[in-house]
């Protein structure tokens, strides 16, 4: 088991390396508008208050606040809320489908199953190896967040700080969790894998973004994990209570499936 987590690491070592670069390259260069912004806080407040409430929570990724000199404001509108979940479910859930459905593409699953470990231990090596590879890029992000944010006048605790990149990974992480479940539970739910998993994730960021704008999608959001992600409560200190349950929800049954069915289906 412990062969095949660090095979996986090593074989993606190049596309970790990238995707960290990506990752930390795109964080910090937002981050280092934010002292020209602040200067220019007051004109762009009075723009933004001029829009209907609706629009200026869709403009500060779902608060209504309109303070883009705050820094806090600024972190989760600019960088939680949108910017690194989007790249990060990209990774996740090219990478929840991939880690198994590439070895049975190649058909080297066969060879794997082959050796003397159970279908239980695989499918628990190549989470552990997705896990992994997610904590690379994720923690390398976190490090320059916490780095660069004062050099550019976003002066927010580095617990804090911590904390809402942690809850942007986990939530991102679940789309590809999806994904990997899916994958692994059948022949029939593993070809819709990736759909489903972009379907919820960025079909979800759509319908969330415009639920503000028309009654009638204030129902369905509800359903969408989107509509409880809230990066701007763990900046400000608070408990993520409702996304904590969607994250535990999805990690225990999305376990419980994916064993169920990798244990008995076909491998093709």
């Amino acid at each position: 088991m412990k062969d095949v987590v660090l095979w996986e690491l090593k074989r993606r070592r190049t596309a970790l390396l990238w995707w960290s670069i990506g990752s930390v390259v795109l964080a910090v260069f937002i981050m280092a508008l934010f002292p020209s912004i602040s200067d220019q806080a007051a004109q762009l407040n009075k723009v933004l208050n001029t829009l209907p409430p609706e629009l200026r929570g869709l403009k500060t990724g779902g608060a209504k606040s309109v303070d883009v000199g705050d820094p806090v404001e600024f972190l989760n509108a600019q960088v939680f809320y949108a910017t690194l979940p989007i790249l990060w479910i990209i990774l996740s859930v090219t990478r929840g489908a991939g880690i198994l459905g590439r070895e049975e593409q190649s058909h080297t699953l066969e060879l794997l199953l082959a050796r003397p470990i159970s279908r239980v231990r695989l499918l628990a090596a190549k989470a552990l190896a997705y896990t992994g590879e997610f904590a690379v890029v994720c923690g390398a992000t976190l490090l320059a967040i916490v780095v660069c944010a004062p050099l550019f006048e976003l002066h927010v605790g580095s617990d804090k700080l911590a904390i809402t990149t942690l809850y942007t990974a986990l939530f991102s992480m679940s789309f590809g969790y999806i994904a990997f479940a899916l994958q692994a539970a059948s022949r029939f739910t593993k070809r819709s894998a990736t759909a489903v998993a972009v379907a919820i994730g960025f079909g979800g960021y759509i319908v969330a973004s415009l639920s503000s704008l028309t009654d009638w999608l204030k129902w369905p959001v509800k359903f969408m994990p989107y509509h409880y992600f809230v990066p701007l409560d763990p900046l400000q200190g608070k408990s993520p209570r409702g996304l904590l349950v969607y994250l535990v929800a999805v990690f225990v049954i999305g376990t419980t499936i994916a064993l169920l069915g990798f244990r008995h289906r076909d491998i093709d």
